[in-house]
């Protein structure tokens, strides 16, 4: 599932909502309380048991994959953030208002990359349509 946050993304793992906070030590002691109260005369399918370990085991692979790839998309936010500094953007404001002007400096907030423009707007890295070199001032040559 993703939700949009202030013009940023952020995802909601399967195993959070498949799992809850379930960790491996609940997943053990689940499993240990099972076999511990199973009844004698029909005991848990061993192959059951294996299907229940393998299920865990995939789910928490994909909680790694999950995280490293958030902390992959941050990597990325971040760098084209710091390579928009000095450069012109067309973006749309967070009012939803086209806006022109030179990255002056980037703030990193817990919702992503922050522009500010010369002249003062903020914008959010995610509402940039284009990124180009600035015309040289008057006067002087490319």
């Amino acid at each position: 599932m993703i939700e949009a946050v202030s013009g940023a993304t952020t995802a909601t793992t399967a195993s959070d909502s498949a799992l809850g906070q379930l960790d491996s030590d609940a997943f053990l002691k689940l499993l240990v309380a099972q076999m511990k109260y199973q009844n004698p005369l029909a005991p848990t399918d061993a192959t059951a048991m294996l299907e229940q370990t393998a299920q865990f085991t995939t789910v928490e692979t994909l909680q790694a994959i999950s995280e490293t790839n958030q902390a992959l998309l941050g990597f990325q936010q971040t760098t084209l953030a710091m390579g928009t500094v000095g450069k012109e953007v067309n973006a749309y404001s967070v009012y939803g208002d086209a806006v022109t002007g030179t990255v002056e400096t980037v703030r990193f907030t817990a919702d992503g990359p922050i522009l500010e423009l010369d002249s003062g707007i903020q914008i959010p890295l995610a509402n940039v349509i284009e990124v180009s070199t600035p015309p040289p001032p008057e006067g002087q040559e490319a």
